[in-house]
This record gives C-alpha cells, sequence and structure tokens, in this order.
C-alpha cells in the first residue's frame, strides 16, 4: 500500500487499567501491522494514572495513535461505540486490551474480509473464545499455531454463528446499516453475539479467518463475569434464542472448524490429577465459608468431571511440527508447574523469551490448572506422566534448564542421550538449605547436582557467593519483575496501615517474631491496621490482635493493590533466597522492613530504600516500623528511593540478558 492510499482500518482498542497485557498488545501492533494501513483510537475508559501516563506517551510517540480519555468508567460497550464512531476507513476492528497479534495478521484478517461483500464480521482463531477457540498445542506457542495455520489452513473461511469482540473485524457500511453495540448490555458480555445477529438475520456473513492466529488471555478484565454474563444472557436469549439456537446447531453439525482443528489433533491419555486438585481447592473453599453443602456439590462436581479428564499427549514428532524454524530452542525444565513465586520467574522467562523469538517452552511432571487464571501462557507445556517418558519424548532443543536440584539429573541426562545441545541449570535458591543441618545425607544430594551442570545462572550476589564457597561458579542475571503488574495503585493510603506476610507452617519465614513485632507495634499504636497475606489457615493461629487477613493471594493485581494501600511492609523471614516479595512492595509504594538475609541484600539498603533489620528480633522489627510511621519524611524517602531501585529489575530485560547468555553458550 502507497503512503498516498487511503486507510484501511480504524482499530478501536479499549482500555481500563492491566498495562501489564496493554503494554504487549501495543508492542506487538507497532511491530506486526504496517503504519499506513491503519489508524488506532485507544479509549481510555479512566485508568488509574501510570496506565494512563503509558497511554500518552504512546500517542506522543506515534502518529498513527490517536488517545481518547472518559472522564468517567462508561465499561466496553459504550468505550467501543464511541470509539468507531471516531474514524471512517471501511473496515473497523475492535481489540481487546489482553490479545497479542501476530505477523501480517490486519493483512489476512482483511483478505478474509475483501474475498465477500457479504462478509461483515470477521474474527481469527485464537486459544481463548467460545467457539472458536483452539487451544495452544502442548510444546507450541502462539506464534508457531499462526504459522501452521498461515501455511496450511484450507482458507474456506468459514461462517459461525457469532463473532466473539476480542479481536473482531468489522465492514463499516454493515454497521451502517444494522447499528453498532446495543448499550442494553451494559458494561460487556452478549453484545458482540447480538449485533452478529443483527448481521446474520440481515443477509451478512458472519466468518473465521481460519489462517489467523492471535494470542488471547481471556478472563483479565470483568470480576463479576458469571453475574454479568447471567444477566445479559436473559436480554439476548429474549431476542434471539430460537433463531441463535437453529444457526448453532447448523454450525455444529457442518463442523466448519475440523479443518483447522485436525492440523493440531494429539492422541489423548486419561490425566485425573488436576481435576482432582481443582475440585480439592473449590472444597477447601466452601469448607472456609462453613458451606456443607457446597462442599457436597463441589465433591460430586469433581467425580462427575473425572471421567472426562483427558490430555493431549505431545510427542517429538508433534512438537517440531509446530516449531518454527531457524530458532534457538530453549526447555525449562520443572518438576512440578504450580502457583509459587519460583515458578513465575520461569513462566515470565518463557514467555518474554517468545515474543523475542525464541522457541521456549516448559515440561513439567504435573501441572495446576490455577496457573492459567493466575497468569499468562503464551506457550503450552508438556506434562509427562513421569521421568522415563519425560527423557524418552522430550523434544529436540538446544539448551534444556533444570529449575531446582531434582531436575538437574534429568537435564544431564538429556545432553548424554542427544536431546538437548547444553544444559543450564536456572538456580533461584541455595537448595542444600531445603533440608536441615542434621539430614546430611539430603544436602549432598543437592550438591552432587551442583557438579552435574557446569553452566549457572544465579539472581543474587549473595547466591553466586554461596555456590563460589562450595567450588563452583555462576552467571548473575538479577531477577526481574513485571512493571506493568506491580506499581502504585491509585489508592488513598491510611498512614497508618502495616502489610505483613505470614506463613506459619513454612519454615524460615519469621511467623512468630513476626507476630511478636506487629503485637509490640500495637501496643505503643492502638489506631494501625495490621494486615497478612500468604497463609489459608491463619484463623487456626493465635494471633493477640486485631487484623485482617486477606489469605492466599493469586490475583497479582489483588496483591499489587495490597501493596499500595499499605504505609509499611514487613517481611521477616529468617532467610530468602532472592526476597520477591520486598521488590514487589517498594516498586507499589510501600516503605520497607526487611531482614538482611541471602538475596534480599542483593537490592535492599538500610537507610536508603528501606530499613534493614536483623532476623529474629522482634523488637528491632517494631522499632523500625514505629519509626517510618511516625516520620513521614523518612518514610517519603525510603519509598522515592525504592522506586528508584525497582527500575533496575524488570523482567523484559532479565529476558534479554538471559537469552545474551543463551547464545554465548552456543557460540562457544
Amino acid at each position: 500500500m502507497r503512503k498516498s492510499d487511503p486507510l484501511k482500518c480504524d482499530i478501536v482498542l479499549p482500555v481500563y487499567n492491566g498495562l501489564t497485557y496493554v503494554k504487549d498488545c501495543i508492542v506487538s501492533l507497532l511491530e506486526f501491522t504496517p503504519a499506513n494501513c491503519y489508524h488506532l483510537y485507544i479509549i481510555d475508559d479512566c485508568s488509574d494514572t501510570v496506565t494512563n501516563r503509558y497511554l500518552v506517551e504512546q500517542a506522543f510517540k506515534h502518529s498513527q495513535i490517536s488517545l481518547h480519555r472518559n472522564s468517567e468508567n462508561i465499561g466496553f460497550v459504550k468505550s467501543c461505540n464511541f470509539g468507531m464512531s471516531l474514524g471512517s476507513a471501511p473496515f473497523v476492528l475492535l481489540l481487546n486490551s489482553d490479545v497479542v497479534v501476530t505477523p501480517s495478521w490486519l493483512q489476512r484478517l482483511l483478505e478474509c474480509a475483501e474475498s465477500d461483500p457479504l462478509i461483515a464480521s470477521v474474527n481469527p482463531l485464537t486459544n481463548y473464545a467460545s467457539q472458536i477457540n483452539i487451544p495452544i498445542a502442548p510444546g507450541a506457542n502462539f506464534y508457531g499455531m499462526d504459522e501452521l495455520l498461515r501455511d496450511q489452513s484450507p482458507r474456506d473461511f468459514p461462517d459461525v454463528v457469532t463473532g466473539v469482540g476480542f479481536c473482531l473485524l468489522l465492514r463499516r457500511s454493515a454497521l451502517e446499516d444494522v447499528g453498532v453495540f446495543d448499550e442494553v448490555y451494559g458494561r460487556g458480555y452478549c453484545e458482540d453475539s447480538d449485533l452478529c445477529m443483527r448481521l446474520t438475520t440481515r443477509g451478512y456473513r458472519t466468518v473465521l479467518a481460519d489462517h489467523v492466529y492471535v494470542y488471547h488471555k481471556g478472563r483479565s478484565t470483568f470480576t463479576d463475569r458469571s453475574e454479568r454474563y447471567g444477566r445479559n444472557r436473559k436480554i439476548f436469549d429474549a431476542r434471539w434464542a430460537e433463531e441463535y439456537s437453529r444457526q448453532y446447531k447448523a454450525f455444529r453439525k457442518a463442523d466448519p472448524l475440523a479443518s483447522a482443528r485436525a492440523l493440531f489433533a494429539l492422541r489423548q491419555r486419561w490425566d485425573p490429577m488436576p481435576t482432582v486438585w481443582k475440585t480439592a481447592r473449590e472444597m477447601l473453599v466452601r469448607w472456609r465459608e462453613r458451606d456443607l453443602d457446597g462442599v457436597a456439590r463441589s465433591s460430586v462436581r469433581g467425580l462427575l468431571r473425572l471421567p472426562h479428564a483427558r490430555r493431549d499427549v505431545a510427542t517429538p514428532k508433534s512438537v517440531a511440527k509446530m516449531t518454527r524454524r531457524g530458532r534457538l530452542r530453549i526447555t525449562y525444565v520443572l518438576h512440578d508447574l504450580v502457583v509459587a513465586g519460583g515458578v513465575l520467574s520461569v513462566i515470565q522467562l518463557v514467555n518474554e523469551l517468545i515474543l523475542l523469538g525464541v522457541e521456549a517452552r516448559i515440561v513439567a511432571l504435573f501441572e495446576d490448572p490455577a496457573i492459567y487464571d493466575w497468569t499468562r501462557l503464551f506457550t503450552r507445556p508438556i506434562i509427562f506422566r513421569n521421568k522415563r517418558e519425560l527423557i524418552m519424548n522430550f523434544p529436540k532443543t538446544d539448551i534444556a534448564v533444570a529449575t531446582i536440584w531434582n531436575t538437574a539429573p534429568w537435564v544431564a541426562e538429556l545432553v548424554e542421550n542427544g536431546r538437548a545441545h547444553e544444559s543450564v541449570y536456572f538456580m533461584q535458591d541455595y537448595e542444600p538449605w531445603f533440608f536441615r543441618e542434621d539430614e546430611i545425607e539430603s544436602r549432598e544430594k543437592v550438591m552432587e547436582t551442583y557438579r552435574m551442570i557446569g553452566n549457572k545462572i544465579v539472581k543474587s550476589e549473595w547466591l553466586r557467593g554461596m555456590l563460589a564457597e562450595d567450588g563452583f561458579s555462576a552467571h548473575k542475571i538479577p531477577l526481574g519483575m513485571d512493571l506493568g503488574r506491580f506499581y502504585p495503585r491509585d489508592v488513598n493510603k491510611s498512614g497508618q496501615s502495616i502489610l505483613a506476610m505470614a506463613r506459619p507452617r513454612m519454615p524460615r519465614r519469621g511467623f512468630q517474631p513476626t507476630m511478636e513485632a506487629l503485637g509490640q507495634v500495637k501496643r505503643t499504636m492502638p489506631e494501625v491496621e495490621i494486615i497478612f497475606f500468604g497463609d489459608r489457615f491463619l484463623a487456626s493461629q493465635h494471633i493477640p490482635f486485631d487484623y485482617r487477613d486477606e489469605g492466599v493471594v493469586t490475583i497479582q493485581d489483588q496483591l499489587a493493590r495490597l501493596y499500595s494501600e499499605a504505609d509499611v511492609f514487613l517481611d521477616g523471614s529468617d532467610f530468602q533466597g532472592f526476597g520477591r516479595c520486598g521488590l514487589e512492595a517498594m516498586a507499589c509504594g510501600a516503605a520497607c522492613v526487611l531482614t538482611g538475609v541471602g538475596g534480599v541484600t542483593e537490592y535492599a539498603k538500610d537507610g536508603e530504600n528501606s530499613l534493614v533489620v536483623p532476623p529474629k528480633q522482634p523488637e528491632a522489627f517494631a522499632q523500625a516500623i514505629i519509626k517510618i510511621l511516625k516520620d513521614s519524611e523518612l518514610k517519603q524517602r525510603l519509598v522515592k528511593a525504592g522506586f528508584s531501585t525497582v527500575k533496575a529489575y524488570c523482567y523484559k530485560r532479565e529476558a534479554k540478558e538471559t537469552l545474551d547468555y543463551f547464545s554465548n553458550i552456543l557460540e562457544q
């Protein structure tokens, strides 16, 4: 397209917070979309200060972006309608801010739309969307899924019942005919289906561009999904139930996505454990609520799900089929893929390496289904039944990465049998200390794994020093955090609130000293509010003062808000592999009181960006907290320095340094 040609498409991007998703969405759009074929209208639906600041910067830097900020939060539907009214291009595309697009995505969507003048609505395929989703195959990433569809899809552009608004290309002349979203649907859900029903009953087509695949996080905007969907579905059914049912039955019978799905079809096996874990978690929630009937219902639902608990079985051949050629292949080996800080570090690295063009993946022996609500995964992990299956069916890789001591022997064996060219040990802790001093044999087993892999990555100077004392060298790459997630939220601080980590069942987390210290603070300053997080059963502990218990916080935005509300954050642990929580709290504007142990010393500087105290000394904890609460100038100085500190700990920087290290290993 020449610069003088008129724009083909207006893109409307409604944004309400979700900064970490917004950044990746905009970056991918700018990278993979020719600037002269679209104009981007960002509708900021009254996002927080930091998110708005980022959007303003993007609009200033890129002439193809216009930013409009709503004076109040009006919701997705009205924001989309306003955005669609701003441009005049023949096509308008609605894009959710938790989407990451792929190379030539828009050109291919337009190719589909222009193939028939009756096509009024076009969706790409994706990993998460009703009716038109194809889950990412194990061992693949969303770029590989897109490349395979681009090269091998039949390009039938099949009709679907209703389009889905996550990435919806619309013909403007058709919108002028039938109208835009009906605002009776409030803040969202079913408005896209309603629009498409108006289109199809008017004679237009709603189709699928079956040669395009984009990533969609989903479940990342609405916190009242079930209630909102139920209310809006009643409105939709009152209008369209009969016609929708007729079209949907025809869609199911025709199965127009069969050929696209066949490209990724794999043999399946029964895998009950994720269902067992999910059921147990649901039952635990009901038990805590004293809902015995709910416990029983959750148990029955879990039993009914068990026979259908199936998992795709990846093979080296299937993974190779979906691996983009000529790219670096990196595979992280975990024992268990669960909700934990060390696992989050691995997932963040794998996601960022994928965005950097690497074929990065994860293999493990167990997967907690909660990880998909907890964070994004740009790849689908490969879950093996046991170590033998992992070794026999490990996909060919350039570098296999051990992530904990009991995976190091597996990685060493993978290099020996030629499944991996090189090995790296990603060390996040001093693992001999996982065992008591008298467990000499277990500690020696850990030490033996350190001898198996020469290339080691550590997060802190402290851990590098510990390894040096044992005779091992390591390359330091400081930990990275998601600074699009952990930043100061627009909240009102009380001036008297303390947030503390409380994990009574975990060794070396300083539970008793923390309780003693906060008891002293409460006696000195009765007006302070004390908030705990980190444990599901804190109520079973004897805590002799009033407090608020947030339990185990798995939603990272919720955790960032807790940090932002706190005036002081206390982590009284006796030991830290790194101390991620202290850094997260700094990023969110809390003044930190931390113990000077382990990896905390990498970033915590006493009197500069935090108050650092010795472990197991509750009086020192209490004095430091009281000092901050009574000295607003000190608190502001610590907070300001904390903001400066965390800038060096971005996970995107960590991924780039990690990629450089991997490249150097292969060059050598």
